[in-house]
């Protein structure tokens, strides 16, 4: 009988991508293992269409702790691996009998780990989601990345905008407004503002991304524009999003899942990192400009809200000049 192991995966997009480098590491070094994944029901279809993945265990939110628990406990797993650092995540593992538990001693679950890690904070995300395999230090590129492409044409971002009346116009600039965290969102008009900006002639196609919560952002974005744009936030799944993303010939973006899936399926990049550190959480690579103000005292101050008042408030993204990013953007495509 094989041995099993099972990976929690983390609980967001961009975590859910920076994770991949180390899944395909893991099933590289285990040929004879099978290789099962415990993610969130929106992140299923990544997994599930992940390479080498035998299985995908979905983690309802309403399931009962015990219910899922045991559930846990009947795959009889050899080896898990706790990503999220939350305590409820290495505590399942531990309730349901795994054996060999391997994570990050954070949030004080040293005790539920047979491995517990020291988290070195210095390092990407990438990289310590390979550090759990002691391979923190390995080379990581944007080939190393996953995220699944649609199965045909028929099922791809092109097929979706014709049965909703669009055609898909090239260069087309992908515009992700939103973000989880309100201090880490740019102010629509200034979306709205690098839009006009823009030479309808060398960019004839504009749409705005993003999930369901996005919208109103979104929708204030559209409002704000001096030309027509499409709206696509929260219409799209995850796959077809993805491959949307593949055709644009670039995203303009807070920092949000969004940007990493554009990472992962090599789309040029223009972050607007705000309050964030991204040295840790960021993109890498060529075709990837993070616009950052860091002459800014509290930059990077990692909060999800600025704290300061008036008009300090989200100093540290207003510091972002419209043509600033114009010129980032114009400079990612050029050299893509």
């Amino acid at each position: 009988m094989k041995r099993k192991i099972a990976v929690r995966a983390p609980n967001w997009l961009g975590d859910v991508v920076m994770c991949t480098p180390f899944l395909k590491r893991l099933i590289e070094k285990n040929p004879e293992a099978e290789v099962h994944v415990l993610c969130r029901p929106a992140h299923g279809e990544i997994f599930s269409r992940f390479p080498g993945v035998k299985g995908v265990r979905l983690l309802g939110k309403d399931e009962p702790w015990a219910a899922l628990v045991r559930r846990v406990a009947a795959e009889k797993f050899q080896t898990g691996y706790v990503l999220p650092p939350s305590f409820s995540s290495a505590l399942l593992f531990f309730m349901a009998g795994v054996p060999e538990r391997i994570g990050y001693a954070t949030d004080f679950r040293r005790f539920f780990l047979t491995r517990a890690l020291a988290l070195d904070e210095r390092f990407h995300y990438v990289r310590r989601y390979l550090g759990l395999l002691g391979e923190e230090s390995r080379e990581a590129a944007t080939s190393d990345l996953f995220f699944p492409a649609p199965p045909d044409a028929a099922h791809g971002a092109r097929a979706f905008l014709l049965a909703r009346g669009f055609s898909f116009k090239t260069p087309c600039l992908a515009v992700a407004p939103g973000s989880q965290a309100p201090g880490r969102r740019w102010e629509p008009e200034r979306f709205a503002a690098v839009i006009g900006a823009l030479a309808e002639k060398d960019w004839p196609a504009v749409v705005l991304v993003g999930a369901p919560g996005d919208l109103p952002w979104a929708e204030k974005v559209r409002h704000a524009c001096s030309r027509p744009v499409i709206n696509l936030c929260g219409a799209t799944d995850l796959v077809t999003l993805g491959d949307l993303l593949r055709q644009c010939s670039a995203l303009l973006t807070n920092e949000s899942g969004m940007m990493h899936v554009a990472w992962a399926v090599g789309t040029p990049t223009v972050a607007l990192a705000g309050p964030s550190e991204p040295r840790v959480t960021s993109p890498f690579g060529a075709p990837v400009r993070v616009l950052q103000h860091r002459e800014i005292p509290c930059v990077p101050c990692i909060r999800n809200d600025c704290y300061l008042a008036g008009d300090d408030y989200k100093l540290c993204l207003k510091s972002i000049a419209v043509s600033e990013v114009v010129s980032a953007l114009n400079e990612v495509v050029k050299t893509s």
